[in-house]
């Protein structure tokens, strides 16, 4: 038994599910893994009657990974397997969701990929995969091509010219694609086939940032001026509702600020085309706390904006008022005071004023930042720069 330089328990290369992550928490597979495993046991049954009760799997890393089989069969035009996706502790909207593969010979020398029932299609530029195509992303399709051509290699099985249909479904796909980013980011129709290393590990992390890039590229494919950054969802209800922004112009981007502005930042680098501004729009308990250089803001990472938020205040506003702001519990009550006491503008506007400076910055000028903070009520409290009509 070995662990790998990324500290996974292994034997003979094997990846050990049952072993739990470093945090503690059970580890999962991701729908391109299920995918990817239905896929081989259902060219298996086509190729050689075998009904499998599991199959192992190449990963991206080189490492492999066995995966349940649910039930191998015929098809009026191939074979179909079917795998149950178990994501560990991660959050996930597809956890035991039935991932499908029907395998269908063609005669184009290729493999094709055919989203099913429940699998998306891209209706949206800036995505990974092109416009019409499946919502299979590059690692899944890679992935799939690589475990079922170990399989096709050899040639008493298929003719010359043969190659392979890959329809993927996901039952009840399309209702459970209503509670990811999907219709957001211009996927259609249902979920869609993730994953870069095939092992989901928990917490999310990783789902939240591949979310984000998405969310940044359908944003810059829109080929607009500005983009608009939230940490949450009364920045996105503020600029769609009140100010008719496009939803695919704007990224909710949670607790990482800095890995978001640092990806917008590279790709502007790389390809300028007519963004001129990023506008970031939140609660100041949160993107206050940049201002110290806390760019993951979650409570675990970063400390609380408040002394930060009281020090601001301390030259700024009068004694009297300062006092009983100083009483404050939370950033959010922070908020009410300064409204009784008729300073939240004098206040958070110098607040947004310094978050915009710290994010001009990080992006060394390269873009010009807008920053419109409000309380929880959705109360716009500060400005800095307001967004021009």
């Amino acid at each position: 038994m070995t662990r790998s330089n990324k500290g996974t328990l292994m034997s003979d290369s094997f990846i050990d599910l049952a072993q739990p992550a470093a945090n503690g928490l059970a580890r999962g597979m991701t729908t391109g893994s299920c995918a990817t495993a239905a896929a081989k046991a259902a060219l298996s049954f086509l190729l050689f009657k075998e009904k499998l009760n599991s199959t192992t799997i190449d990963l991206p890393s080189g490492e492999k990974l066995r995966v349940d089989i649910d039930f191998c069969r015929e098809t009026k035009k191939g074979a179909m397997a079917q795998v149950t996706k178990d994501a560990g502790d991660d959050p996930d909207v597809t956890h035991r969701c039935h991932v499908e593969v029907e395998i269908r010979k063609n005669d184009l020398n290729e493999i094709f990929f055919v989203a099913g029932d429940g699998v998306g299609t891209v209706t949206e530029e800036g995505l990974q995969i092109p416009k019409g195509e499946p919502a299979i992303n590059p690692v899944p399709r890679k992935m799939i091509i690589n475990n079922l051509k170990l399989l096709m290699s050899d040639s008493r099985y298929f003719e010359a010219q043969e190659g392979l249909d890959v329809v993927i479904s996901i039952p009840g796909g399309k209702e459970l694609s209503a509670k990811t980013f999907n219709p957001r980011l211009g996927v259609e129709g249902g979920i869609s086939i993730l994953g870069t290393t095939g092992i989901v590990e928990p917490m999310s992390i990783s789902a939240w940032k591949s979310s984000i890039e998405a969310y940044i590229n359908v944003a810059v494919a829109a080929n607009s001026d500005f983009i608009v950054f939230s940490p949450g969802r009364w920045g996105q209800n503020f600029f769609h509702e009140e100010k008719k922004v496009p939803l695919k112009r704007i990224c909710i981007i949670s607790n990482f600020i800095g890995f978001a502005i640092n990806d917008l930042k590279q790709k502007y680098i790389a390809n300028p085309k007519n963004l001129k501004t990023l506008v970031l729009a939140g609660h100041p308990g949160k993107l206050a706390k940049i201002i110290d250089g806390h760019w993951n803001t979650h409570s675990s990472e970063s400390p609380s904006a408040l002394p930060t938020l009281l020090e601001i205040a301390d030259s700024l506003i009068d004694q009297k008022a300062l006092m009983d702001m100083k009483n404050s519990r939370t950033v959010e009550h922070l908020i009410q005071l300064s409204n009784t006491h008729n300073v939240s503008a004098t206040l958070f506007n110098v607040v947004a004023e310094k978050i915009s400076d710290a994010v001009s910055i990080y992006l060394d000028g390269l873009i010009n930042v807008e920053v419109y903070l409000a309380g929880f009520k959705g109360n716009l409290v500060g400005q800095a720069a307001p967004l021009s009509k």
